[in-house]
């Protein structure tokens, strides 16, 4: 087989690949919108980047402060309105030796009952979205003013000075899908990879393996 058949063959799958993975972007915004959300404009064609460590993830800690929060969202171009739309504590908190109390108490029972001191069930799921976790709307902005936030940043996002109003306006905005698609289409546009950089992945939680290549071969 001569050379520019390999080459035909690796653009062709390459396009492939890239096509199948808009496709998948086309597809989350179409579950968006079964799930109660709204149709919103996908802009496909990102690429991924060619390493992949541990080290260079930068995740923040559920007892992150709201002002501190902020930050790396900011650096990525986000608003403080972005953060909490895409935002989307129970024995011992803050070394009280007590319940977080901001907490309500039907969530501390709940939690209690599905995380209890000495268990042996190993499934302590719960979803951050406590009434409507199937459902695309702004059921957990409700609940997080009720005190039924169950990450410690999103109960502080509904009471911090820096955040409280931008829920409140939330709760009460018939326009929320509408935002909601705006926030998602800029943190799609975060750091995207131009003029050849990175690669279109085979499998979105790898990098791609390189080709082998014979030494001393011309």
């Amino acid at each position: 087989m001569g050379c520019s058949q390999l080459s035909n063959k690796k653009q062709i799958r390459s396009l492939m690949v890239e096509i199948f993975l808009n496709f998948l972007l086309v597809c989350f915004d179409y579950e968006v919108s079964r799930a109660g959300g709204k149709w919103y404009d996908v802009e496909t064609g990102r690429r991924d980047g060619e390493v992949s460590l541990a080290s260079n993830v930068k995740l923040p800690a559920a007892t992150i402060s709201v002002s501190d929060s902020i930050k790396p969202f900011a650096s990525k171009s986000l608003t403080q309105t972005d953060m909490v739309y895409l935002l989307d504590r129970i024995y011992n908190f803050n070394k009280t030796g007590g319940p977080d109390p901001s907490m309500s108490p039907w969530l501390l029972a709940e939690l209690k009952d599905k995380c209890p001191r000495i268990s042996l069930i190993f499934d302590n799921t719960y979803p951050l979205d406590v009434k409507t976790p199937s459902l695309v709307d702004n059921s957990y902005f409700q609940e997080i003013k009720k005190g039924n936030g169950v990450l410690q940043i999103d109960q502080q996002i509904a009471l911090d000075e820096l955040t409280k109003n931008i829920v409140d306006d939330i709760v009460n905005d018939p326009d929320f899908y509408t935002k909601f698609g705006e926030a998602m289409v800029k943190l799609g546009r975060v750091e995207v990879l131009i003029d050849g950089q990175g690669e279109v992945r085979k499998s979105c939680r790898v990098v791609n393996k390189k080709p082998f290549i014979f030494g001393g071969l011309n």
